[in-house]
C-alpha cells in the first residue's frame, strides 16, 4: 500500500491513511468531472482550435500544480525542521570531539612510525618468540605454588591458623619468585655487551636506539647489589624453611624443604634468565603504545554523537526529497486532470493539437512560383 495526497487550497497535498479507497485523489477526479466548458463556438475539427492556445482550465490546474508544489516542500521543511535542529545542536560537540580526533589519529600516526621503524630496525637482534611470554608466566606460577605449599604445611603442622598460614606462605613463596627476577638483569647486561658499538659506527636509524648499544658499563656496581639482595633473600627463605621444618618433621625434612625452596628462587633465576631481552621488551612495549593509540581513536570514532548527527542529516535530507517528489507527482496530476476535462470536452477542445504552421517563406512541394 502506498501514501496518497489530498489535495487543499488552504495546506499542502498531505499523506492519508493507508486505504484501498483514496478519498483524496477520488475528491480531485471528481471535482474534474463536474467542470463544464461552455461551449461558445462547436469545434468541427479533430484538432484543438488553433486560436486558443491554452484554455482557462489548464491554466488554473497548472497553478494549482505549482501551489501544491511549493506547499509540499514546506511541509517538508516543518516535518524535517527538528531532524536539522537536532544535527545543528549537536554540531559543538561533532567538532569538538572531530578536533579530539585528529590529534589522535596524529598519535597513532606517530605511534604506528615508531613501532615500524623500531621493529625494521632492531627485529633482528630479538632473541625472544611470541610463545615465549606464556612459558614464563607459567613458570612463575607453578614455581610461586610449589614454595606457598611446602610453607603452608609446616605453618599448619605447627598449628598457625590457616588462614594465617596462608598469607604468610603465600608472601614468602611469592619473595622466592621475586629474589630469581635477578637473571634479566644479568641477561640484559650480557646481551648489551654483545651488541655494543661505537656511537660513530651506528647508522642513522640504529642511532636513535643508541642506548642499545653502549654496553650498560654505568648499571654494572647497581646489578651486583641487586643480586647480593636475590642471595640473601633465597637464603633467608631456605633457613626459615629448614628451621621450620626441624620443629615439627626432623633434620632430614628440614634439609629437604629447604633445599626446595632454594631450588625454586634458583629456578626463577633462570626462568627469568631465560625470558629476558631487552630489545624484544621495547618492541612489545611500542606494540603496547600502538594498541593504546588505536583502541583511543576508535572509542571516540564511535562515538554516538557523530551517529546521532549522521542519522539527521541524512533524515533531513531523506524527508526533503521524498517532499519533493510528491509536490511533483501532485502537480503532474493536476496537469493530467486539466487534460482529463478537455477529453470530456472534445466538442470545444478538439481532440488533440493539431500540426504547427508552416513557417514563413516555406512553400509546399508543387506550390507554383
Amino acid at each position: 500500500m502506498h501514501h496518497r495526497y489530498r489535495l487543499r487550497r488552504d495546506g499542502p497535498v498531505i499523506a492519508v491513511a493507508r486505504h484501498a479507497n483514496y478519498d483524496g485523489w477520488q475528491q480531485a477526479r471528481d471535482d474534474a468531472d463536474s467542470d463544464i466548458m461552455q461551449q461558445i463556438d462547436k469545434a468541427t475539427a479533430v484538432a484543438q482550435p488553433g486560436d486558443v492556445h491554452e484554455y482557462w482550465i489548464e491554466q488554473r490546474n497548472k497553478a494549482h500544480g505549482n501551489e501544491q508544489h511549493e506547499l509540499s516542500a514546506a511541509q517538508g521543511e516543518a516535518d524535517l525542521r527538528p531532524h536539522q535542529a537536532a544535527a545543528a545542536g549537536l554540531g559543538m560537540q561533532v567538532a569538538a570531539k572531530t578536533a579530539i580526533l585528529e590529534r589522535r589519529l596524529a598519535s597513532v600516526d606517530n605511534a604506528m612510525a615508531r613501532h615500524e621503524h623500531a621493529v625494521n630496525t632492531l627485529k633482528a637482534l630479538t632473541r625472544r618468540d611470541r610463545s615465549a611470554w606464556y612459558r614464563y608466566l607459567t613458570g612463575l606460577v607453578v614455581l610461586a605454588l610449589g614454595d606457598t605449599a611446602g610453607i603452608l604445611g609446616a605453618a599448619i603442622s605447627l598449628g598457625e591458623y590457616p588462614i594465617v598460614a596462608f598469607g604468610q606462605a603465600l608472601a614468602v613463596g611469592f619473595a622466592g619468585v621475586v629474589s630469581g627476577q635477578a637473571g634479566a638483569d644479568l641477561k640484559d647486561l650480557r646481551m648489551s655487551r654483545q651488541r655494543r658499538r661505537d656511537a660513530d659506527s651506528l647508522s642513522e636509524d640504529e642511532a636513535r636506539y643508541r642506548h642499545l648499544f653502549g654496553g650498560m658499563e654505568a648499571g654494572v656496581n647497581i646489578m651486583k647489589t641487586v643480586g647480593f639482595i636475590s642471595v640473601m633473600v633465597v637464603v633467608i627463605i631456605a633457613m626459615g624453611i629448614v628451621t621450620l621444618r626441624l620443629s615439627v618433621e626432623g633434620m632430614a625434612s628440614g634439609i629437604a624443604f629447604g633445599a626446595m625452596a632454594a631450588a625454586t628462587a634458583l629456578g626463577s633465576f633462570v626462568s627469568t634468565y631465560s625470558y629476558a631481552d631487552d630489545v624484544a621488551d621495547l618492541l612489545a612495549s611500542l606494540e603496547r603504545s600502538l594498541k593504546k593509540a588505536i583502541a583511543d581513536y576508535d572509542k571516540l570514532a564511535s562515538s554516538r554523537v557523530f551517529i546521532h548527527q549522521a542519522e539527521a542529516i541524512e533524515m533531513a535530507k531523506s524527508l526533503r526529497t521524498e517532499h519533493a517528489h510528491r509536490g511533483e507527482a501532485a502537480r503532474w496530476y493536476l496537469i493530467a486532470l486539466a487534460k482529463h476535462v478537455l477529453t470530456r470536452n472534445t466538442g470545444v477542445a478538439g481532440h488533440g493539437v493539431g500540426p504547427k504552421p508552416l513557417s514563413t517563406g516555406r512553400r509546399l512541394r508543387g506550390d507554383r512560383k
